[in-house]
């Protein structure tokens, strides 16, 4: 049942033994403790408790608090318990008692409240508060001008190659086997002869190869491919045909040219699109970050008001997934909690692509972008005069274009006009070696072709280079994100990471919200007894 925090102030707690010049040393601890338990309202959780019955539970006000805590810091649970028997700052924004060293709760009950929230849907519910208090308080106006970014987050799973990828997921699905017909995973790898798969840490360093002959390598894949058909086998005949078996399918798939009687089996050359590297989080997937650098992991995208620095949408998907196809989540999410219009959105150049257009637009917001830029020393396609119906194209030599062909929209492509320029007038223009490293020249003219010119010349106006300019906000906010931890994810799973991203979001939210003292009372207010 749903306990509920006493706010009646206890002359034994922190709050009333501290001098109050004591406590405002304390910064965002002590602005926390003035306003922790009116912000977090043990009301809000109550769809995450029986209403009537059993005995009542550790306030999660009080637990919720705890969890903000521990992103600020960083620590694990038991480390949690730790803070709270210990440390004066905990304690002061728990209501504790100073000369205390029993904590409010147990690492379960703490586990427990976690549990709680995903099995409810409620891990974004203290996000959601922090963005009400932000539009309560007036530090959000009205209406936003948003900036949207993203960003590369690394798995926590184990990455390994496919010898132990294969090895991992034979043994994970032992496991599965074992779970189904009640009895232990080293029983079915004996019955199987799949032993060697449990006893060693790496199938890989366990198995004498000669990694220089090609032969040898292959008679070692095909042995683990043996492994694995035996291991499927079992699994049906258990009806244990679930995630596991599917994600050891998955990995022969992707990694394995099984071969004939011919052809040996041989890793696949090239990474499989969408290829898992990890069995212990079967969601990774490869990603690039915008320097080239290679990662493991998701990707987070998030949303923030240009003007007050408040984190109004945050997502995780994966590292495959275009920022673009991402606009319209961070409006709506946006739009859902905060109340506030939304006329403008900021983006970089990953945004400029059609379908953050369509999206933007079907979410009925303007989207500004900057705009990609064309080869160095040649001219870009906005240096072609091109009629209005895109049927005659003039090149910056003058001359007009000889042939033009239409093409027809695929995909996500639309329909264009190909215009083509003659060998002869390209081979004798002064004008070539800025225009072309071909024989001749030819210009695509899509659909959009002058819409996307406009968004050009506005991006490289003064007015599109100042209002761009706003979009640094962003980067300063998942700069703080990273910086409380968030680039590494603490769980197992693309949701958990996306809670872990919720969670420190609202951290953030509540650092600027606490920061301006316009929350209930002034900052160097002092505590008093009621």
């Amino acid at each position: 049942m749903l306990g509920r925090h006493d706010r009646q102030t206890n002359l034994s707690n922190a709050t009333a033994q501290l001098e109050s010049a004591d406590i405002n040393r304390m910064g965002f601890y002590a602005d926390l403790a003035r306003n922790g338990h009116k912000i977090f309202r043990d009301e809000d959780f109550a769809a995450a408790y029986c209403e009537d019955n059993g005995r009542p539970s550790v306030p999660p006000s009080l637990l919720a608090l705890a969890r903000l805590l521990q992103h600020k810091e960083g620590i694990s649970d038991a480390q949690v318990i730790e803070c709270c028997r210990f440390d004066l700052r905990w304690k002061l924004v728990l209501d504790l008692d100073p000369l205390t060293t029993e904590a409010p709760f147990v690492k379960s009950t703490f586990q427990l409240f976690r549990t709680r929230l995903t099995l409810h849907e409620k891990e974004g519910l203290v996000f959601g508060r922090s963005i009400e208090l932000a539009r309560e308080m007036g530090i959000l106006p009205k209406s936003l001008l948003l900036a949207l970014d993203s960003s590369p987050v690394r798995g926590r799973g184990a990455v390994k190659d496919t010898y132990n990828l294969l090895s991992d997921a034979i043994v994970d699905l032992l496991r599965a086997i074992a779970h189904a017909r009640e009895t232990s995973p080293e029983a079915v790898a004996d019955e199987a002869g799949l032993e060697r798969h449990l006893e060693a840490p790496s199938i890989k360093g366990s198995e004498e190869v000669n990694w220089s002959e090609p032969g040898e390598i292959s008679k070692f894949l095909e042995r683990l491919l043996e492994d694995g058909d035996k291991a499927l086998e079992l699994a049906e005949q258990a009806e244990a045909t679930g995630a596991e078996a599917d994600l050891l399918k998955k990995i022969i798939a992707q990694d394995v040219n099984r071969g004939d009687d011919q052809t040996p089996a041989k890793i696949r050359r090239g990474v499989a699109k969408d290829r898992s590297p990890s069995v212990s989080d079967p969601e990774m997937r490869h990603g690039c970050k915008s320097s080239g650098a290679k990662y493991n992991g998701h990707k987070a995208h998030v949303a923030v008001d240009t003007q007050s620095g408040i984190i109004t949408a945050v997502e995780v998907d994966a590292p495959g997934r275009a920022d673009g196809e991402m606009v319209e989540t961070l409006i709506e999410q946006t739009r859902e909690l905060s109340g506030c219009e939304i006329n403008v959105a900021l983006g970089d150049c990953a945004y400029s692509s059609r379908k953050a257009q369509n999206q933007a637009e079907q979410a009925g917001v303007e989207l500004h972008t900057k705009m990609p830029g064309h080869r160095k020393g040649k001219f870009a396609p906005g240096d072609f005069e091109v009629s209005e119906d895109r049927k005659t194209a003039r090149c910056p030599a003058g001359h007009d274009s000889v042939r033009q062909r239409n093409r027809k929209a695929k995909g996500d492509a639309p329909s264009a006009i190909r215009h083509h320029w003659s060998e002869q007038l390209c081979g004798s223009c002064p004008l070539k070696d800025q225009c072309t490293s071909g024989k001749s020249r030819t210009l695509s003219a899509p659909e959009d072709f002058h819409l996307r010119r406009d968004r050009e010349h506005y991006s490289q106006s003064s007015e599109g280079r100042q209002e761009l300019r706003q979009r640094v906000v962003v980067e300063h906010a998942i700069g703080r994100l990273k910086n409380r931890g968030a680039k590494a994810s603490r769980y197992f799973g693309r949701f958990k990471t996306k809670s872990q991203w919720l969670w420190t979001a609202a951290l953030a939210n509540l650092c600027l919200i606490l920061g301006t003292g316009a929350i209930i009372g002034q900052k160097n207010s002092s505590f008093g007894v009621s």
